[in-house]
């Protein structure tokens, strides 16, 4: 399978799972490298996949803070040894 260096501003959309216009928005605000050399933006594959990531580890951290603040640490209690006295 042979992926292309760069991608249209829809291929990317589709990559991210996102609408043209939200990853459009996203060009403006700096947030995703691309470049307009005609009257279409394209981005590098490259750099549509690192922002994906940087996504998904982003989430993925939030969520995992999120279950440790939503639950108090359980740590596992130690029964006190059980000792036998000979009489």
């Amino acid at each position: 399978m042979t992926t292309s260096p760069t991608m249209s501003l829809v291929e990317a959309a589709d990559t991210l799972k996102m609408h043209p216009h939200t990853l459009e928005k996203l060009i403006r605000a700096g947030e995703i490298a691309a470049g307009k050399p005609g009257r279409s933006y394209v981005l590098l594959t490259r750099d549509v996949l690192a922002y994906a990531e940087k996504i998904i580890l982003r989430d993925t951290a939030d969520r995992i803070r999120a279950a440790r603040s939503a639950s108090p640490q359980r740590g596992r209690k130690v029964a006190p040894p059980q000792v036998r006295v000979a009489h």
